[in-house]
């Protein structure tokens, strides 16, 4: 048996020994002599679930308050959608002029553009032109020439940053950046900094599925379960995990079927078009912010190329589950 069939085989026997903890109601939850605080709330179009493993329900609360409120900061600095936030002012006047924004916009956008250039720009924050053409809740399929004109622009190379001020210049007039791919996970890290500040060392914060956990539970590595792509109600495997970050990109969460194709929504820059080498790919990273990249691009890279990519990045591995279910992992992930 060669070694990525052994591992293939270890991950899915993983399964059979392991049951992955959980919980997302609003109240305390006692786990022996522990106590858990959890607390769930609705934002950035998903539901954001927070949980402390602590006996200060007081100050747990009082953490949990706080990293709400950064996560609305950043939603209001970072979201395309608000037309007040500074990257709508970027997209607004950049193609004009340089736009000064603030070091922590500047430093994410950094980031974003080293990840496109890692991931051969299939993880583009440019690439919005061609995801407004997609309905995926009616299933309309954008015309040929829609499409050619809307990729026209994406290129991550088009956003200019300049680290005196910082500013930010755009040198094609269509092209607009959205954070929608790494700001989710940005304001994972950030909820984490502060729980971790109020001096708590076992947490988890997971915003529709961008999740972070802090610590060790019970003495041991938390558990956490990759969903079937293709049974909702069936675990495909289990990583072990602390102190660190979880993505999942899926050809399951938003999609249509036609004439018995599947469309998802994670499309592939180079083309307009959904990217279809795999069903699922699982990010694990030291931020949550690329892990969420990550599993973007690597889901449109594909499974040879992903995993060659993510075996050469420190800290960071991988499960992908190709277009025919098959099952790749990463070097790095233990020999269970």
């Amino acid at each position: 048996m060669n070694k990525r069939t052994k591992k293939e085989v270890l991950v899915i026997l993983f399964l059979l020994f392991f049951v992955p903890y959980f919980s997302h109601a609003h109240q305390l939850k006692h786990l022996g002599d522990e106590t858990k605080v959890t607390r769930h709330i609705s934002l950035m179009s998903t539901r954001v679930e927070f949980s402390i493993v602590t006996q200060k329900q007081l100050v747990a609360n009082k953490a949990i308050d706080e990293a709400i409120a950064e996560i609305k900061r950043i939603v209001s600095v970072m979201s395309e959608w608000e037309p007040d936030s500074l990257i709508s002012r970027v997209n607004q006047n950049a193609h004009k002029r340089p736009v000064v924004i603030t070091n922590e916009l500047y430093q994410l956008l950094l980031a974003a553009q080293d990840i496109s250039a890692s991931t051969q720009g299939k993880f583009d924050i440019t690439f919005a032109s061609a995801g407004q053409l997609w309905d995926f809740r009616k299933g309309i399929i954008p015309s040929k020439k829609a499409i050619e004109q809307a990729i026209a622009p994406i290129d991550y190379r088009h956003l200019k940053l300049d680290a005196k001020g910082p500013t930010a210049y755009i040198d094609h007039p269509e092209t607009k950046v959205g954070l929608g791919g790494i700001a989710k996970g940005y304001a994972v890290d950030r909820a984490a900094d502060i729980i971790r500040q109020h001096g708590f060392s076992e947490f988890s914060v997971n915003a529709g599925g961008d999740l972070y956990v802090e610590g060790q539970h019970k003495n041991s590595l938390w558990r956490i379960g990759i969903q079937n792509p293709r049974a909702s109600d069936k675990l495909i495997a289990l990583l072990p995990i602390a102190n660190a970050a979880v993505a999942t990109s899926g050809d399951y969460e938003r999609f249509f079927i036609k004439d018995g194709v599947r469309y998802s929504h994670i499309l592939d820059p180079d083309t307009g078009h959904p990217a279809r080498k795999c069903q699922s790919v699982t990010v694990l990273a030291p931020k949550t912010f690329m892990a969420d990249a990550l599993a973007t691009g690597v889901f449109v890279l594909g499974p040879d190329q992903g995993i060659k990519l993510i075996n050469n990045l420190p800290g960071t591995e991988a499960v992908v589950i190709d277009a025919s279910g098959k099952i790749y992992v990463s070097e790095g992930l233990p020999e269970l």
